[in-house]
């Protein structure tokens, strides 16, 4: 009996599910059903399908020839080239034959300038010789008038105590009848003088006349 109800209490052992063909990683991909995770709802936010990654449209070959005739019209050209270079040739010539024709002229000014001041030079030392030739000539004349006044001088005829008159006096015809009574002679006066006058001082009054200075011709 007892043997009978121990065979009975025993359990037939749960048939496994039947396995699905997987690969080595869905072990550890695959989430169980009815897990807690989807029971509380993801802390992620729903992706809207707006935001979905979609690939972008394919071009088509029109596309691309489209783009590629637009990308070779606005390449520059050789003749864009060739025109540029003309222009910017132009431009050049224009400035350094402007620079040129200036520096000329800077060039001629220059030498206009230099030839004015050699010639100032030139004038100066002419000047400075004449000036120095014309001082020689002042100082020799000088000399000259200094030697005749000398000269003259040695042939004065200073007459003294002739008495001095209050008002002018022709010392001339004084000094003629001085000489004629000096010479006692009536003859008819042949004296001629070079200058008579009496001495360069002042008068004094009451006091010894000035004496007459003459020189006979």
């Amino acid at each position: 009996m007892g043997r009978t109800k121990k065979q009975e209490t025993q359990h037939t052992p749960r048939a496994a599910p039947p396995a699905t063909p997987s690969g080595p990683m869905d072990g550890f991909l695959q989430t169980p059903l009815g897990s807690s995770r989807e029971a509380h709802g993801s802390k992620m936010a729903p992706v809207s399908p707006a935001s979905s990654c979609s690939e972008p449209d394919q071009p088509t070959l029109a596309d691309i020839g489209a783009e590629i005739r637009r990308l070779a019209a606005n390449m520059v050209t050789k003749s864009d080239l060739q025109s540029l270079t003309a222009t910017l040739t132009t431009s050049l010539t224009s400035a350094v034959t402007a620079l040129r024709t200036d520096m000329e002229a800077q060039g001629g000014r220059i030498q206009a300038l230099e030839t004015q001041a050699l010639e100032s030079q030139h004038q100066a030392t002419a000047a400075d010789t004449a000036l120095t030739r014309q001082g020689n000539m002042l100082l020799a004349l000088r000399r000259q008038v200094e030697d005749l006044d000398n000269r003259s001088r040695r042939s004065n005829i200073r007459v003294r105590g002739v008495p001095e008159g209050e008002g002018p006096e022709n010392v001339e015809e004084l000094l003629t009848a001085l000489f004629l009574q000096i010479l006692r002679t009536d003859a008819p006066p042949n004296i001629r003088f070079e200058r008579a006058h009496r001495a360069l001082r002042p008068r004094i009054r009451d006091g010894d006349p000035r004496d007459i200075i003459c020189c006979l011709h």
